[in-house]
C-alpha cells in the first residue's frame, strides 16, 4: 500500500474554496400567517416558514384576522437581525414569556386561493 504525502497548503486551499457561502437572508415560498395568543384579547400574529415562527414587523390588516386556522400564503421576506419576545397566557391570563423569535421584513404576500 502506497501513502501518498499530502502538501498541507493544497490541503487548506482545497478546504477555503470547497466552502460554499450561500448565506441570503431573503427567503420564499408557501408559509402561513398563525396567530400566538398571548392573553384575552391580545394577540401576536407570525409567519410559519419550513416549521420555523417569525414575526412580521409590516403584516398588512387583511392578513390580521382572528381566527382558528392559519391563512396559507406565498411569501418573500428578508430576516432582521433583532429578535421578538413571544408571549403565551398563564391560568390567570396575564401574558407570560414563550420564547424569542427572529424579526422579518416582508417583501411581498399574497393568499392562496383554497380550491372550492
Amino acid at each position: 500500500m502506497k501513502i501518498y504525502k499530502v502538501n498541507p497548503f493544497l490541503f487548506f486551499l482545497l478546504l477555503i474554496f470547497s466552502c460554499e457561502n450561500n448565506i441570503d437572508p431573503n427567503k420564499e415560498g408557501t408559509a402561513e400567517v398563525a396567530i400566538s395568543v398571548a392573553s384575552r384579547g391580545f394577540y401576536q400574529f407570525l409567519i410559519e416558514f419550513d416549521d420555523d415562527l417569525y414575526f412580521p414587523e409590516n403584516l398588512p390588516d387583511e392578513f390580521r384576522v382572528v381566527s382558528q386556522e392559519p391563512i396559507p400564503v406565498n411569501i418573500k421576506f428578508q430576516i432582521l437581525d433583532n429578535k421578538e419576545d413571544i408571549f403565551q397566557p398563564a391560568p390567570n391570563d396575564v401574558p407570560v414569556f414563550l420564547m424569542s423569535v427572529p424579526v422579518i421584513t416582508i417583501l411581498s404576500i399574497e393568499k392562496i386561493k383554497s380550491i372550492p
